[in-house]
Order: C-alpha cells, then sequence, then structure tokens
C-alpha cells in the first residue's frame, strides 16, 4: 500500500494496475488462509469470540472492495481511493489481530505450529491456482522490502515490528 501512496496512477497505470492486481490477489490468499485454518482454531482458544466475528465482518468488506477494484480501470477517478480505502481496512483488521486477538491466543495451548504448517501448505496451493509467483521469490521480494523499511525505521528510532510472529503473516501485503 505504501508503494502505491507514491506512485500516479496517470503516469504509470500499468505499474499501479499491477500492485493492485497483485496485492488484491495475496489479500484474497491471505483471506482463506484465515478463514479456512486460523479462525475455526482461534475461536475454540479465543476467550472473546465477537473479535473472530468481526475479523469475519472485516474481511467480507474488504471483499467487497476487492470486487470494485476489479470492475475498475485504473483511471478510473475511484481506483485509487478505493486501494486506499482497503490499506486503511487492512491495516485496521491486522492492528486488531496482532493487538487483541493475539495477545488471547498467545496463552492458549493449542498446537499452533501444526496451524502455521497447514496454513502454509494451503498457502503454496492457493498462490499456485492463482498464477502468483513461487513462495521463494514472494519471500525475497518482502525480505528486501522488510529490510529498507528496518533501516529507515531505526533511522527514525522506532521499535521495529514483530509480525514476522504471525501465522499468516507470510503474506504481508502492507508494504506494497
Amino acid at each position: 500500500f505504501k508503494a502505491f501512496e507514491k506512485m500516479d496512477p496517470h503516469e504509470d497505470p500499468e505499474g499501479c494496475q499491477a500492485l493492485v492486481e497483485q496485492t488484491c490477489a495475496e489479500l484474497e490468499v491471505h483471506a482463506e488462509l484465515e478463514e479456512q485454518l486460523f479462525y475455526p482454531a482461534a475461536r475454540e482458544a479465543i476467550k472473546e469470540e465477537d473479535l473472530i466475528e468481526e475479523a469475519e465482518v472485516e474481511h467480507m468488506t474488504f471483499k467487497v472492495l476487492l470486487e470494485q477494484l476489479k470492475k475498475l480501470e485504473v483511471e478510473d477517478e475511484k481506483y485509487a481511493a478505493t486501494f486506499k480505502v482497503l490499506g486503511e481496512y487492512v491495516q485496521h483488521h491486522v492492528k486488531e489481530e496482532e493487538g487483541e486477538m493475539f495477545k488471547q491466543l498467545a496463552n492458549d495451548e493449542a498446537d499452533w505450529p501444526s496451524v502455521r504448517d497447514q496454513m502454509l501448505a494451503r498457502r503454496g496451493e492457493l498462490l499456485e491456482e492463482k498464477g502468483l509467483p513461487a513462495e521463494e521469490a514472494m519471500a525475497s521480494t518482502r525480505a528486501s522490502a522488510r529490510s529498507a523499511a528496518a533501516t529507515s525505521t531505526r533511522r527514525a528510532g522506532s521499535p521495529s515490528s514483530h509480525r514476522e510472529a504471525r501465522p499468516q503473516a507470510a503474506d504481508d501485503t502492507e508494504d506494497e
């Protein structure tokens, strides 16, 4: 999302569209992983089940935005605005998961390594179905982006993020 903010859809419509399409495809994969594997496991372990309900509603909302983006042309005035709002929803979603849900799950005795392994296996299948790059290529791209972000974050004196600890962090799309 940050990369899109630096782009001008009028100057580089193809680049903007490619970034939006890849981000949307990765979000679809991410949502499916959470809905199929993570939320069912979390629902059994979490004290406040309404956090799962809210997360599922957030998924429904950003799926609507994803569908709108697919119907819009990059030149459309609503294209950039819709992608920006999608980014805001995703950032809110991640903040709630990391700030509320994961804290409750950290004390749970569930077999999270097994859930993570299932998610990673399913993720590979979904990436292949969507024709997205293999995990190694995507991981390399994300690692480069995180490295650059970490360097600038350290310069600013902010603590580094711990997103990589999330089972679904394998498709971290916030940096795009």
